[in-house]
């Protein structure tokens, strides 16, 4: 997700020309997918008690859409580029949301919060990780193109070299969706292994509706005298 937020708006201000502020809108589908989807995965599995198909599904759609934004290139348009983003993040939002409702339900009531505190580490590792090595991906892939240029400073290019930096940019995009696919079928491999134990929720209801179903009291018990 990291290196996905930190790269896809380099190619829209290098290969397509669009300001910062402009490129960080530009995510937005993704963004709002990404929230959408943990909404309604919570609400799902709240409902159901079930949850081995949400991370199942998220690796098969992020693993899908990383795949789909290969299809990016410096005459892509702006519009398309975006929403190209939606599969990601839909994919994202119903991982991040199933890894840690699995991990808050698996955990003791005692141990939430280092079980929560546990799945924050993780991803910030994970997430620190993943910028470094699919951004030393990307860097591999501009083929000696001036990186310490400015998008102001690159629209004033002449033509053929912005287009050049432009095409060099979106190679380097190309490779960590690559990466970024590896590693979201790899994640779709592990979520298989998930089993679908049943959430405490689903259990305490079980618990509650089970005093009306109880035996009367014996007869020969006196019950107790209203005060």
């Amino acid at each position: 997700m990291i290196a996905a937020l930190n790269h896809l708006p380099q190619y829209l201000q290098f290969a397509r020309g669009q300001s910062s502020t402009a490129s960080g809108l530009l995510l937005l589908p993704l963004m709002l997918a990404m929230v959408a989807a943990q909404l309604a995965s919570g609400r799902i599995i709240a409902r159901t008690g079930r949850y081995r198909t949400h991370p199942i599904l998220g690796g098969a759609l992020m693993t899908a859409g990383a795949l789909l934004l290969l299809l990016l290139d410096t005459d892509t348009p702006v519009a398309v580029a975006s929403g190209l983003t939606v599969v990601l993040g839909a994919g994202m939002g119903l991982l991040m949301q199933a890894t840690l409702l699995v991990t808050m339900y698996g955990a003791e009531p005692r141990d939430m919060g280092a079980a929560s505190g546990t799945v924050t580490l993780v991803r910030t590792l994970g997430g620190s990780l993943g910028v470094a090595v699919l951004g030393a991906v990307f860097t591999a892939r501009l083929d000696g193109a001036d990186t310490h240029l400015t998008p102001a400073q690159a629209l004033r290019l002449p033509e053929p070299v912005r287009e050049g930096l432009g095409a060099a940019v979106t190679s380097g995009v190309h490779g960590v969706m690559l990466g970024t696919a590896l590693l979201a079928a790899l994640a779709f491999a592990v979520a298989w292994l998930v089993r679908d134990v049943p959430l405490r929720p689903g259990t305490a209801s079980v618990t509650e509706a089970a005093p009306a179903s109880a035996d009367p009291p014996p007869a020969d018990r006196p019950l107790p005298r209203p005060s």
